[in-house]
């Protein structure tokens, strides 16, 4: 419509059959109303998320770890003491790796090495599968499950181990007993690891 000048009055744009001002602020209504019903509904999301249970609320707080500079013995040792399957390795107070019994087997054991003088830091797993305390339950579960891991280690932003979750505590510490033992099925498909 180039060339032609916008009408001098609303009667002008009335008979011209163009739309008026009173349908143009009806448009911004409707899309102000749609912009309130989609925030509103967010907003509902997030507050049902806020009132479900987060890892904060169910972790192990009192964990037994290990430097990375600890002996193979060393860590055996502490988890005979301690009654446990895994230790977070900490090196300069931040996670640095776990290392399982199985580990210490596998890795260590099997290929002959020195549990004397072996540094734990030689054997770990090191890329760590991670979760933050205000993660709700529902995502650890489907972490552990994508993953098939069995404990998952709860950090600050810092990478400072805050406690730990394992797929025990989230059975005796929630009511949710057919996600848990979804995801324990799922971990208890992985497959052998060297």
């Amino acid at each position: 419509m180039v060339g032609e000048s916008w009408p001098e009055s609303y009667r002008d744009e009335v008979q011209a059959g163009r739309p008026t001002e009173p349908s143009l602020r009806s448009d911004y209504v409707w899309l102000a109303l749609g912009g309130l019903a989609l925030s509103l509904a967010w907003l509902g999301l997030r507050a049902r998320r806020a009132g479900a249970r987060r890892l904060e609320d169910v972790m192990i707080r009192d964990v037994v770890t290990v430097d990375a500079s600890a002996t193979l013995r060393d860590t055996a040792e502490r988890m005979r003491e301690a009654n446990v399957g895994v230790l977070p390795v900490l090196e300069f107070g931040q996670l640095r790796g776990v290392v399982t019994d199985r580990d210490l087997v596998v890795r260590a054991m099997a290929r002959g090495l020195n549990p004397d003088v072996t540094r734990i830091r030689d054997c770990m797993s090191e890329a760590v599968v991670c979760a933050r305390p205000d993660w709700d339950l529902e995502e650890a579960r489907g972490v552990m499950a994508q993953h098939r891991i069995g404990r998952l280690p709860v950090v600050d932003e810092r990478n400072r181990l805050l406690g730990i979750v394992t797929l025990g505590s989230l059975a005796l510490r929630t009511a949710e007993e057919e996600e848990t033992l979804g995801a324990a099925r799922e971990v208890s498909r992985r497959s052998a690891r060297a």
